[in-house]
């Protein structure tokens, strides 16, 4: 399993395991309220019955990339008054509200078919309200006094109103943060970005929310039934803002859908022509094209175990067809010497890799070919050309394509000499790794290279041997061109 699922599944145990015993504890705490009698009951079922009901009005909201909707419900507003009501004396307790957001949670999820992500829903509201609601108490607890709660009186709404605005801005970091975060880790994603629109349309719904419930709290404590209808008012409005939000966002989600469609197929008539100049390039250097398509998928698959960005990905497939476009200003009595090159001979074959860099320089590729091209050549020990950069120093892409093109070029028959087996090939490598490649490429290639060959012969891209049948004329170390 991938290091990011592993996170991800971490962080999914860890809030599972953290929310559960609170939501236990909230669960049997509720049977306090009884003792409060019909003053405890009655409002705990009123705020029940209206968060169902109102549980079936959700809104979209755009997630970290700004396309994608997650769901929100306008039920959040009788969490905030759950809080309200039963933080404050004489209840003193956050079960009611806790309880009630892991109710809102599951019932705005109940389409969801992922069952993991319900499940981390349910366990941020749960640990993002058990905590807001907690702090909210502190914080009263500072602002009013005993006399303030004597004969049901209701406190200042400046007693209140920091104490709401913290419970607002906790409940909601919190819960963003977890979920964020799983998403993050699911996407292999380095870093954790919010979307502008989402920030906004958050913020709006929960003040939204913090408003509503505090009319409705006025009204409970006798400001009248006005503020019932105007607290109704708002949570209608904001639903419909959001209703329009909504359509707008899937406005975009389709044009951005038809755009993603075109560049899909711009980028398979790119990659074509791409394979019709590597041809070429093959050609010269009597390479047969079954190499490069070999070691294309050799270098993607690899890409992905060692989870390089997606963009490296695409840099490996194009790569592999592109690497050696250098060598289209090498004579072709050097690419096809079947001895020992001279000095001079070698010092034009070193400029490939400059030349091919400097060509798709100007074409500007979208994601790091120009780093496989002029850099596959370079050695693990500094000695390689034509930077003599070491280690890590070599992009990683440039270290997968080396041993990748290296292992699939003595495989393979040339002209002056006949391929090695598998093992053969191997074995080089090994004696190689540290000194030319990178050990842990090398490790990791050897340890899949049976898989990526399986791959390769589903493809019908096995190994090809060249059809003309010479004897061996040099003792020379097979080099992968």
């Amino acid at each position: 399993m991938p290091q990011s699922k592993w996170k991800s599944a971490g962080l999914l145990g860890a809030t599972t395991l953290l929310a559960a015993p609170l939501l236990v504890i909230s669960l049997l705490s509720l049977s306090s309220l009884s003792l409060l009698g019909w003053s405890g009951l009655l409002p705990w079922i009123a705020i029940v019955v209206l968060a169902v009901l109102s549980s079936q009005f959700t809104v979209t909201v755009s997630n970290a990339d700004g396309i994608a909707p997650s769901r929100k419900s306008v039920a959040e507003t009788f969490v905030f008054l759950a809080v309200m009501i039963y933080v404050a004396p004489p209840a003193e307790t956050v079960a009611p509200a806790t309880v009630l957001a892991a109710l809102v949670s599951f019932l705005s999820l109940r389409g969801t078919t992922n069952r993991r992500v319900m499940l981390l829903n349910m366990g941020a509201a749960v640990i993002s309200t058990y905590v807001a609601a907690t702090l909210y108490g502190v914080l009263l607890s500072l602002f009013t006094d005993s006399t303030t709660w004597e004969g049901q009186a209701s406190p200042q709404f400046g007693a209140i109103l920091l104490p709401l605005c913290a419970l607002v801005a906790v409940q909601y970091v919190l819960s963003a943060a977890i979920t964020s975060t799983y998403s993050a880790l699911k996407s292999a994603k380095p870093t954790i970005i919010f979307s502008r629109e989402s920030l906004i349309w958050t913020a709006i719904t929960q003040l939204a929310g913090a408003a509503s419930a505090t009319l409705f709290y006025t009204a409970w404590q006798g400001g009248g039934v006005s503020f019932v209808f105007v607290g109704l008012l708002i949570i209608g409005l904001i639903y419909l803002l959001h209703n329009f939000n909504e359509q707008r966002v899937e406005e975009i989600r389709r044009a951005e859908k038809e755009k993603s469609r075109h560049m899909e197929e711009m980028a398979a008539l790119h990659l074509n022509t791409i394979e019709s100049l590597a041809i070429a390039i093959d050609a010269k250097d009597q390479t047969t094209h079954g190499h490069v398509r070999r070691t294309q998928v050799y270098a993607t698959e690899m890409g992905r175990l060692l989870e390089v960005s997606e963009d490296e990905v695409h840099a490996l497939r194009a790569g592999a067809l592109l690497h050696d476009i250098g060598k289209l200003a090498v004579p072709e009595y050097i690419l096809n010497k079947p001895g020992k090159l001279t000095e001079a001979e070698f010092a034009k074959m070193k400029i490939h890799p400059t030349v091919g860099g400097d060509i798709l320089k100007r074409v500007n590729f979208p994601y790091p070919v120009e780093d496989i091209v002029r850099y596959h050549h370079e050695k693990w020990d500094g000695t390689g050309y034509p930077k003599g950069l070491k280690a890590e120093k070599i992009p990683l892409v440039a270290r997968i394509i080396s041993v990748v093109d290296f292992y699939d070029a003595t495989r393979c028959d040339r002209p002056y000499r006949k391929g090695m087996k598998r093992e053969e090939s191997l074995a080089l490598l090994a004696q190689m790794a540290g000194v030319s490649f990178d050990p842990r490429v090398v490790d990791m290639f050897t340890a899949h290279v049976e898989e990526f060959d399986t791959l390769i012969a589903s493809q019908d891209i096995e190994e090809q041997v060249a059809a003309e049948e010479t004897v061996d004329q040099t003792t020379a170390r097979p080099d992968a061109g």
